[in-house]
């Protein structure tokens, strides 16, 4: 087998067995901070961001967020970087997924408290 085949493989079947990892780092009534791992070809399945927030990437990637009605966009955590991400509509959800063969850690400071 070639190793680049083997490489793949050995991605999937480890990503398979693996698990979105969150643990909340920090909590009051203005804030709660997140310390999120998602794997390789990970899913976080149907959800909305309730509130605003700051990300910031610990290992960065890309995120392919794809929305109720199939429609998909590609979102960047650059690695060493914070962003601002909006809350999402009230009813609409999403899913998001690492379509990538590494995992990508976030730091989240959701803003509950305008």
């Amino acid at each position: 087998m070639n190793k680049g085949i083997f490489a793949l493989s050995a991605c999937l079947l480890l990503c398979k067995a693996s698990a979105v990892e969150s643990a909340v780092q920090f909590e009051n009534d203005s804030v709660t901070a997140l310390k999120v791992k998602i794997m390789a070809h990970e899913e976080i399945g149907l959800h909305r961001d309730e509130y605003p927030q700051i990300v910031f990437s610990v290992k960065g990637g890309t995120i392919t967020r794809i929305e109720m009605d199939g429609s998909t966009r590609e979102v960047v955590f650059p690695k060493g970087e914070a962003v601002y991400r909006d809350a999402d509509p009230v009813g609409e959800l999403h899913r998001s997924v690492n379509n990538t063969c590494k995992p990508i850690e976030l730091l989240i400071v959701q803003l509950k408290k305008n």
